[in-house]
């Protein structure tokens, strides 16, 4: 486990330009029919993966700081430090999420968000 090993470019999209507030790239990281998790709610297609980084992650400044990372069958699982301007009461500190990918295709298929 290494959280400098290489991902998959969708998946370094994702990261990257989430933390530089670029909508247009972050978006273009997913498959038109992707499909979200997170926190037990449902994102899919590219309209409502749209807003729902404009809402969950550009609005409230979201950074990701990547802990570590594994790959797996297709499968790439990245933990990372979640900071920004969100209500951290009652939050882990610091807050760390698993991010669990399918890439298919140089595309973000499915994304599961969770706590470690």
């Amino acid at each position: 486990m290494n959280p400098h090993r290489t991902m998959p470019a969708a998946v370094e999209t994702y990261f990257t330009s989430a933390n530089k507030s670029r909508l247009e790239a972050f978006t273009s990281a997913f498959d038109k029919d992707a499909l979200i998790l997170d926190n037990h709610r449902e994102i899919k297609g590219m309209e409502a993966i749209k807003s729902w980084c404009e809402a969950e992650i550009l609005g409230p400044n979201v950074t990701f700081e990547i802990v570590d990372t594994d790959d797996t069958n297709n499968i790439v699982v990245v933990t990372a430090k979640v900071d920004g301007d969100f209500d951290k009461s009652n939050l882990p500190d610091p807050l760390l999420l698993k991010h669990q990918f399918l890439v298919n295709n140089n595309k973000i298929k499915e994304l599961i968000i969770t706590l470690p």
